[in-house]
């Protein structure tokens, strides 16, 4: 049974279950999180909404690079700058969007 309530507008910010990122985190050794609270953030380097990430200078950042972007009506500017965002050769960005 699908839960209704990864589906609702109500809320813009979800953690990433700490399971779902440590098996992801073993495989990509990230470096950074893009998109995190100083409550939730899943890496030592962060970006906070104070930050605006969507500001950032993300290609000159080190190592992989986790995203778990705020879901709502600005989730096309996340995606569009993950898609545009020039990688170093052997880097990676993993993004959470939702599927539906």
């Amino acid at each position: 049974m699908i839960n209704k309530a990864l589906f609702t507008s109500n809320k813009e910010d979800w953690e990433t279950p700490q399971d779902f990122y440590d098996r992801l985190n073993a495989k990509y050794h990230f470096e950074w999180d893009l998109a995190a609270s100083d409550d939730n953030a899943k890496c030592s380097c962060y970006f906070t909404r104070d930050d605006n990430s969507l500001e950032q200078d993300w290609e000159g950042l080190s190592g992989n690079l986790f995203l778990n972007p705020p879901y709502g009506r600005e989730l096309k500017l996340w995606v569009k700058k993950a898609a545009t965002t020039g990688l170093k050769d052997k880097q990676n960005l993993v993004m959470l969007i939702p599927s539906c």
